[in-house]
């Protein structure tokens, strides 16, 4: 047997390739394969919410029709179904789900109501007042504060807001 010569000025992964039995793999030129969704490919075009609602509207008498038919089977069943629980789940799901889908479209249609009114002014010539964003979040809070007057939930709702700031302060405290 004779002994390799080594030059130790080769770097590291050089001297380890030389001394494997088994040749190494070239995993320099290895080209990686880049795995895409389609769905959020630019090449498929960018996502437009209102052309979005107006395409698949259908859905919306679907799911009408869906959850009065899940009524009419809750009034069928008897208390300790299995099946009840399931239906009242999803109902409560589709009410959310219409709740946060009016909750948007009013948002958006506030929205759009104070761009007319900044391009009405704009068109006046007058200044237009462009509201900062903690104004905005003022106004909310205190329509949703009138709201929950009226519907006589504010005192609920300041007792569990509490609660939440109780436990963040506690969480704080203690860490």
């Amino acid at each position: 047997m004779f002994k390799q010569h080594f030059d130790w000025r080769l770097l590291s992964w050089q001297i380890r390739d030389l001394i494997r039995k088994n040749p190494p793999k070239d995993t320099r030129n290895f080209h990686f394969q880049r795995f895409h969704d389609p769905r959020f490919d630019e090449s498929a075009g960018s996502f437009d919410n209102n052309e979005f609602e107006e395409n698949y509207s259908f859905i919306r008498d679907i799911k009408k029709r869906e959850k009065q038919e899940l009524e009419k089977e809750l009034k069928h069943l008897e208390d300790n179904a299995p099946r009840k629980k399931e239906i009242l789940y999803l109902l409560k799901r589709m009410k959310n789900q219409e709740t946060t889908k009016k909750l948007l479209d009013k948002q958006k249609q506030e929205r759009l109501q104070k761009q007319n009114e900044i391009m009405e002014a704009a068109k006046e010539g007058k200044k237009p007042y462009i509201p900062k964003k903690s104004d905005m979040k003022m106004q909310r809070l205190v329509e949703s504060y009138q709201t929950l007057k009226k519907s006589g939930k504010l005192e609920k709702y300041l007792e569990k807001k509490r609660r939440k700031q109780f436990s963040k302060d506690k969480k704080r405290f203690y860490q």
